[in-house]
């Protein structure tokens, strides 16, 4: 067991970006857009065209920011593609319809880090997903689904998403699956239950499993995944993390935990 934990920091290496950082710079970014409802990630209905009524009623994500020259999102709806579309004629999903989730970019993406969107589950929940490991472990059951990328990628560099290796990798082992070592690209992170999941909780998890990376290889202390990957222990490390926010000035870390 040794052997195989010594490998994990080779298949989920220590994070050289705070996610913590990541974040605040995340939510300074959004709040000086000024996106508003109609920010990129929300789900929408389209109503009211006259030009292309077949769209009415359709259901979309919105994909591109608001244009100020033409006063249109990019939508893009499935089975159709990506459509230029006014603010006025589309309704945002109402937030009893929908959930947080975590939307990761990867390497090539425009963003870095992490951003809390709001879906409704029925559209996440016909994708294919993978199940987190070390979530879990930790009483907090996630889901993962891959999803497209805001922009196109093209060296396998740009799939990069070292958080998904925090994730996906079995605590027990110290091994992280191949599918998800190699090019993961952009995720999606959300709770098994539909409950919200926020960037805010995504970033405490991966914290917490990077705090954990430094354990593997102590020859004089192993590592034991039964005690240390436990509800408990995640409850204890959220307490130490909220303590040091409440002390210092970094309270804008924690704005919208959920868990």
């Amino acid at each position: 067991l040794g052997e195989l934990q010594s490998e994990a920091v080779r298949f989920a290496s220590r994070l050289v970006t705070d996610p913590r950082e990541q974040l605040a710079k995340e939510r300074l970014f959004r709040r000086g857009g000024h996106d508003g409802e109609h920010s990129v990630g929300t789900w929408v209905r389209v109503q009211g065209l006259q030009t292309a009524q077949t769209l009415n009623g359709r259901s979309g994500q919105v994909v591109e920011p608001l244009s100020k020259d033409s006063g249109r999102v990019g939508v893009r709806i499935a089975g159709i593609g990506d459509k230029a579309i006014r603010v006025c004629n589309l309704v945002p999903f109402p937030e009893v319809d929908t959930m947080k989730v975590a939307r990761i970019y990867c390497r090539g993406e425009r963003r870095s880090g992490a951003s809390t969107w709001r879906w409704p589950l029925r559209y996440i929940a016909d994708r294919p997903f993978a199940s987190s490991p070390v979530s879990e472990r930790i009483g907090l059951p996630l889901h993962i689904t891959r999803w497209e990328p805001d922009r196109s990628l093209v060296s396998s560099s740009d799939f990069e998403n070292i958080w998904a290796g925090h994730l996906m990798m079995d605590l027990a082992t110290g091994r992280v699956p191949h599918e998800w070592h190699t090019m993961p690209g952009p995720l999606v992170v959300w709770r098994a239950d539909g409950s919200d999941f926020s960037a805010d909780d995504l970033c405490l998890v991966v914290c917490f499993v990077d705090e954990l990376l430094q354990r593997f290889g102590d020859r004089e202390a192993p590592f034991d995944p039964d005690m240390e990957v436990t509800p408990e222990a995640f409850e204890r490390f959220k307490a130490r993390e909220l303590a040091i926010a409440d002390d210092s000035e970094r309270t804008q870390w924690w704005e919208d935990l959920n868990v």
